[in-house]
């Protein structure tokens, strides 16, 4: 909680010197404000799903790209994975095809431990250098800062080590009183 409490909810970064790219399709619908944008969506369980999820919904192009060895919930897969096509994809024998992906993307959204992905070049510095203007956005259980930095996490022990399950499991303060229907 001490590191949380001196550093901002979110965090921006410029990763190189490319030109910002206008993103502005002609005859844009309104409701689909993203129709357009290329992401590739990295992540696992819940928060960066839900993210590229909402990217979905709102008109991008989601490519979800998992690991064959890391199977998800097939519910969980399934609620969060509207809107987006998925693949497997070992990062270490389909370099190939991961560029040739990198090289239409306009996002990447990671979702794993700060690290995990660096031994396969996709730190967010290296991303930008093989696609200048690319934007990374990363979610992790508890920040690249701090004690827990480098630990793995999930939704719900993130949401226990922080409070929030207290406080969706309370009514009025009192833990376990569920409202009046």
């Amino acid at each position: 909680g001490v590191e949380v409490a001196g550093r901002p909810l979110v965090e921006r970064e410029r990763l190189d010197s490319a030109p910002a790219r206008v993103f502005a399709p002609v005859g844009r619908d309104p409701l689909l404000p993203a129709a357009g944008l290329r992401v590739l969506d990295l992540t696992r369980v819940i928060a960066g799903p839900v993210a590229t999820r909402t990217l979905a919904l709102l008109g991008a192009d989601v490519l979800r790209v998992d690991a064959p060895g890391l199977p998800e919930i097939a519910d969980q897969h399934a609620d969060t994975g509207f809107g987006k096509r998925s693949a497997l994809l070992d990062l270490s024998a389909g370099r190939d095809v991961f560029e040739e992906l990198l090289a239409s993307a306009d996002v990447v959204v990671t979702g794993y431990r700060p690290g995990a992905l660096d031994r396969f070049g996709l730190t967010p510095r290296a991303l930008a250098e093989r696609r200048p203007g690319v934007v990374v956005a990363q979610l992790s259980a508890w920040g690249a800062y701090g004690p827990w930095g480098d630990r793995r996490g999930f939704d719900s022990l993130v949401q226990v080590a922080t409070g929030v399950a207290a406080v969706e499991g309370s009514s009025a303060g009192r833990p376990g009183v569920l409202p009046a229907q």
